[in-house]
């Protein structure tokens, strides 16, 4: 089990281009403002692809579990992907409500809805987790090599990649609930004046010394100005009151360490 997550720790940090680079859904965010609106909607639409392509997978593992072990075991692996299916919808219902909600300009009545998609990221990371080790366990040892290559070398990066679009939509979802269009313009034009339009987060991870630069100065605007800094560094922690060390530790990883953002 402490393997399995240990894998899925370090396919984290490979971006999508196959760049060795941590994700930063801070600076994502960041780099998102300008048109939120727009990387809301294509992130939404990635993730359902890739939950398509968690449950076709999920189809495929099925066949291997059901015709290479007890029944007790498909029995057992059925319950806990049941359980990811359930995560999944979960996590699906809330980013619903939340968009229709930010849609509807409505402020209110999101504790709740952010809540509820921490514990389903997590039932869903768990799950997958549990299906991946009790096939490990369950099938005989000649059928190790097929289960890995057409099962866990697949699964495990496509969660991680299930959970990091997740977590993007949060920020988005996030910034647009928390801050006023008032604010929102301020961000924007900061993010306008020091980076293209049309520079990318994959642009951005290859040329960090740009958006380095953008990040040093929308931290300045929002501390000297507006106090929304704080508020950001929130968001990115979602909502998780910080104690004044976790606030230290957030604020070195943000600046402190440029060639990891």
């Amino acid at each position: 089990m402490e393997a399995i997550e240990k894998q899925i720790s370090q396919k984290a940090t490979t971006t999508e281009n196959g760049n060795s680079k941590s994700h930063n859904p801070g600076l994502r965010a960041l780099l998102a403002i300008k048109n939120f609106t727009a990387t809301l909607e294509n992130d939404y639409t990635k993730l359902l692809q890739l939950e398509s392509d968690l449950n076709e997978l999920n189809k495929k593992a099925l066949i291997i579990i059901s015709n290479n072990t007890s029944p007790d075991a498909t029995s057992k692996w059925k319950e806990n992907l049941l359980e990811v299916n359930n995560a999944i919808t979960g996590i699906n219902d809330t980013l619903t409500l939340a968009k229709k909600k930010v849609d509807e300009k409505i402020k209110e009545g999101y504790t709740e809805l952010w809540k509820d998609l921490a514990i389903n990221v997590v039932a869903l990371k768990k799950n997958s987790i549990n299906i991946v080790s009790i096939g490990s366990n369950a099938l005989p040892e000649a059928i190790h090599l097929q289960w890995n290559n057409e099962y866990v070398n697949v699964e495990i990066p496509l969660l991680q990649s299930i959970i990091t679009h997740v977590e993007s939509c949060r920020v988005l979802l996030q910034i647009i609930e928390r801050y006023t269009p008032d604010e929102l313009n301020v961000i924007t034009q900061i993010i306008i004046d020091q980076i293209p339009l049309d520079f990318t987060y994959q642009e951005a991870v290859a040329y960090q010394n740009d958006y380095y630069k953008a990040l040093v100065n929308f931290k300045k605007e929002f501390k000297e100005e507006k106090n929304l800094w704080d508020t950001f560094l929130d968001i990115l922690a979602g909502d998780t009151h910080q104690s004044p060390s976790e606030r230290v530790m957030m604020e070195r990883w943000l600046e402190g360490e440029k060639g990891d953002l």
